[in-house]
């Protein structure tokens, strides 16, 4: 079940980036403010936070810098998200640990195929759930930042298109960043930005994937799960290869995906410090 849930939010996560490159090219050709409606004004309200953050609240003076603001308003949602991220990540320790019972109640009904059957391995295994206290929701949790990741990654791939909304046409905002503008939708200038997201999310996915390994001598695997398992490797390096193509044509995302994947590896080194603990206070209470 561990491994099914991870496979299904990835493929929604992959669903999630195709839905975002493929949304109607139209709405990113549309500057923040220029639209009228409730998603819209989510947009706006992290523009807004992004064009303040851009000039640190003021400190800058008149000195406006698009990456200052993108880099605190990542930094400000991944921060936000942090105890989603928490609170799956004790759902995974949860399921470790149930895993040994629930591999034998699947074995005891393996050919067993009559609904009583069934029905009993339904029971036996919501009772191991109940006593482990698994809430089958929490696995799905990570959804719920769904929606703000795809508002800001409207934010990024719209805010430079047309700033007056926010600037008023005071003043101006800088978008560069190094060698490039952040925006840029020329794939030589980003091929640099591009390749550091997909290094960084090889290096994520492989930090989970020794993880997750680590926590197979806590929650011995069977077959299938040991199939699922190798089929969710798969779906990672083929994100990191989807991410890549898609950094490539926008400098902007490139440099955003970057802060939230750097951020997303410290959250993982974070959480893994005191998984031990965790684990031990957790099966204490079964």
């Amino acid at each position: 079940m561990k491994n099914k849930n991870k496979i299904l939010l990835l493929m929604l996560m992959v669903v999630l980036l195709f839905g975002m490159t493929s949304c109607s090219q139209e709405v990113y050709e549309t500057p923040i403010g220029e639209s009228t409606g409730v998603w819209e004004s989510v947009i706006r309200f992290l523009g807004w936070i992004t064009y303040y953050s851009s000039n640190l609240f003021g400190l800058l003076g008149d000195a406006y810098y698009y990456w200052i603001g993108l880099l605190i308003m990542t930094l400000v949602i991944r921060t936000l998200g942090w105890p989603i991220y928490a609170k799956t990540n004790d759902m995974t320790i949860k399921m470790q640990l149930a895993q040994p019972e629930l591999n034998k109640v699947q074995e005891k009904y393996r050919n067993k195929k009559d609904q009583a059957s069934q029905q009993r391995m339904q029971m036996e295994t919501m009772e191991i759930y109940k006593r482990y206290k698994i809430n089958l929701f929490g696995c799905l949790m990570p959804l719920l930042q769904m929606p703000i990741f795809i508002a800001m990654y409207q934010v990024v791939r719209r805010f430079p298109l047309g700033d007056t909304f926010f600037t008023s046409g005071d003043h101006t905002i800088s978008y560069q960043f190094l060698w490039t503008t952040l925006g840029n939708e020329e794939w030589v200038a980003n091929l640099p930005l591009a390749l550091i997201v997909a290094g960084l999310m090889f290096l994520s996915q492989y930090l989970v994937q020794k993880r997750s390994e680590q926590a197979q001598k806590h929650s011995p695997q069977n077959a299938k799960a040991k199939k699922s398992q190798k089929t969710m490797k798969y779906f990672m390096y083929f994100m990191v290869v989807m991410m890549f193509f898609i950094a490539i044509t926008n400098a902007g995302i490139a440099f955003y995906w970057i802060i939230g994947t750097g951020y997303q590896i410290f959250q993982g080194y974070m959480s893994h410090q005191g998984m031990d603990k965790k684990r031990e206070k957790f099966r204490s209470r079964v």
